[in-house]
């Protein structure tokens, strides 16, 4: 997503349709996996990775020597720095390709998605077509939407396409505020009126437990085998069973999350209150038992779903710094202490709060000193004691509408 667009890939096998289409494709893809290789050698060690202006000049002519199209060029450069930018951010070494795989800009291929047929142009003026092997109710729902660029790659004989589409969404109207609190065990959300008065308050559990238990099985067998257990067949099928278990659980509570929290800011007709967690990473203190945590919690992906759903609906996002919101009394602003397990208490006027239930009152707080003008800024009287969900705790996606009992 990007701004008021929505993006989506539509990823299919490929089949050429001429004898020597695949052969020429392939050849294709190994001068585009050499070219990008070339770039990543000469600019590797740099002290700064050059600006795509200054790679432009550099390689230009050198690449176009090689017989590629003028946007083949740019897309080859454009990759090499995204590669080299994100393996020296990581620590790692100087990237070797290996795969065939090429991006390839609208200026180089012709699509018709009715008949599923792909022409691409490659180097030397060549062409080949490639039939799209997917059904027509998949490709009915990009009509009306841009495509502008395309991945190609070959995995064992095989090709297999990604074609990038982009829709642009009108806004609409909104009448409501929704503040979403994501933490590690629950989902909490708040809807509040203009006028300060919050009107439905909510909480879904994650599925985190059952992805612990999958990490945790998947950690004793690596401790177990600590040697051997990349080179025992068995033993790594079973890890990777458990890994593939974690990824559907994880994708899985993402986009039905989303697309409920969606449901009730269309309900509602709010605008989406989210916290910007992008440099938490860098700024949590390095404890082990919570980057554990941490990098198992698929925040990035609830938001991803939850942001997508609710820009399909027309609504809109914001997003506010998260720092000292589950700590910071919203009637006084000052420090809030545990009182009672999940509660906290203000020392200094005698607010209390659910802490999750009080992080949502600060987002919606933040987001209205810059968001929505004139909209009071008093904080409501404390909710404490939100009634707990029903059922087992490690069941995702169970909710409750939280009963608030006031201080």
């Amino acid at each position: 997503m990007r701004g008021r667009e929505l993006i989506e890939t539509l990823k299919m096998r490929a089949l050429p349709e001429g004898g020597d289409d695949y052969v020429a494709l392939v050849e294709f893809l190994r001068l585009y996996r050499d070219a990008v290789q070339l770039v990543v050698n000469k600019i590797w060690n740099l002290d700064k990775v050059p600006s795509i202006k200054v790679l432009h000049k550099m390689f230009y002519g050198e690449l176009r020597r090689y017989g590629l199209r003028a946007h083949h060029v740019k897309q080859v450069y454009t990759y090499a720095k995204t590669i080299v930018k994100a393996s020296k951010q990581n620590g790692g070494r100087k990237p070797v390709l290996r795969k065939l795989t090429a991006r390839i800009d609208r200026y180089d291929y012709r699509i018709d998605l009715e008949n599923r047929t792909l022409i691409l142009k490659l180097h030397g003026d060549r062409e080949v077509k490639l039939r799209l092997l997917t059904s027509s109710k998949r490709v009915k729902k990009f009509r009306g939407w841009d495509n502008y660029e395309i991945t190609v790659k070959a995995i064992k004989d095989k090709i297999y396409v990604s074609i990038y589409f982009r829709r642009s969404v009108k806004p609409r109207k909104t009448r409501t505020v929704m503040a979403v609190d994501i933490n590690f065990d629950n989902i909490t959300l708040a809807v509040f009126t203009l006028s300060r008065v919050m009107i439905r308050l909510k909480r879904f559990e994650t599925s985190l437990r059952r992805i612990l238990t999958h990490r945790i099985w998947i950690e004793g067998i690596q401790k177990r085998y600590s040697k051997s257990w990349r080179f025992i067949r068995g033993v790594r099928r079973a890890i990777e069973r458990h890994g593939e278990k974690i990824r559907n659980i994880e994708w899985d509570y993402a986009h039905k999350i989303g697309d409920r929290i969606a449901e009730l800011a269309d309900e509602h007709k709010s605008t989406i209150v989210l916290e910007d967690l992008n440099k938490l990473k860098n700024n949590v203190k390095k404890n082990k038992t919570f980057n554990k945590k941490l990098s198992l919690w698929f925040y990035r992906r609830m938001q991803f779903t939850i942001v997508y759903e609710v820009l399909e609906r027309g609504l809109e996002i914001r997003y506010v710094n998260p720092r000292k919101t589950s700590s910071t009394c919203p009637r006084c602003g000052g420090k809030l202490k545990n009182n009672d397990g999940r509660v906290l208490k203000c020392s200094k006027c005698g607010f209390t709060g659910d802490r999750d239930v009080v992080a949502c009152i600060n987002l919606f707080y933040k987001y209205a000193r810059c968001g929505v003008p004139g909209v009071a800024l008093k904080a409501p009287k404390g909710y404490a004691n939100p009634r707990l969900m029903q059922g087992k705790r490690d069941e995702a996606m169970k909710s409750t509408d939280i009963k608030l009992y006031q201080s």
